[in-house]
């Protein structure tokens, strides 16, 4: 089993580096013609199965990429849509501009927030990233585990932090792995696949299916 684990595509709320979380946005005109690219990128790679997030960006990400793979339209499969795949909620924090200048005094305690799995601090309403890395980890072992996805090329769509945590799995010191702030760029695939023992191991990160000269670092 192959999986290419793909952040959504570019939103008006990531190019205003506003904090989205689990607010639903959709993406903008620069996103689908990103997402359109990434399509374009894998359309001679087979995608069997879609899962994607249910929100918007996600699904509208993940529907422009499939929709250029002609062996997932010719199988005619469908999007699954999977609650795992949500973003971290950011409760009260959503939609506040996320700057380092907009957000002041409040730009270390948000860094805290989902960089060190130790804080204390969480903003009211906001889910725990340890939530997170539970859920998206029950999802990725619920996947590997069957038997008809064995040999099978599988895209999940999903969102920055959320997928930190389901490629958490391969670092032993998450501590120290969950310090560091990087996030896949919209579009941006990590590759991992099943060994012959059932295993899953991570090939790559980072890989970009689109010119390069697309790419933006938005972390939110």
């Amino acid at each position: 089993m192959k999986l290419y684990i793909m952040r959504h595509s570019e939103t008006d709320w990531n190019h205003q580096h506003r904090i989205q979380g689990q607010t639903d946005v959709h993406l903008n005109l620069n996103g689908m013609k990103i997402a359109a690219m990434a399509g374009d990128g894998m359309k001679d790679i087979p995608i069997d199965v879609c899962y994607s997030s249910p929100l918007m960006r996600a699904q509208e990400t993940a529907a422009l990429v499939v929709a250029r793979n002609p062996h997932f339209v010719e199988s005619g499969s469908r999007i699954i849509l999977d609650d795992r795949l949500l973003e971290i909620s950011f409760g009260v924090w959503e939609g506040r501009d996320g700057s380092d200048s907009a957000m002041g005094i409040d730009r270390e305690q948000f860094r805290e927030f989902f960089t060190n799995l130790s804080s204390d601090f969480c903003p009211e309403g906001a889910e725990r990233p340890m939530h997170v890395i539970e859920r998206s980890s029950r999802f990725l072992d619920e996947l590997i585990s069957r038997e008809d996805l064995k040999d099978r090329n599988v895209l999940i769509v999903s969102h920055g932090f959320t997928i930190r945590c389901m490629l958490s799995r391969f670092h032993e010191d998450l501590e120290q792995y969950f310090r560091k702030s990087d996030v896949l760029y919209n579009c941006q695939v990590a590759l991992a696949e099943t060994d012959e023992t059932g295993k899953l191991v991570l090939k790559e990160t980072g890989k970009l299916y689109y010119d390069a000269a697309h790419a933006k670092n938005y972390y939110r």
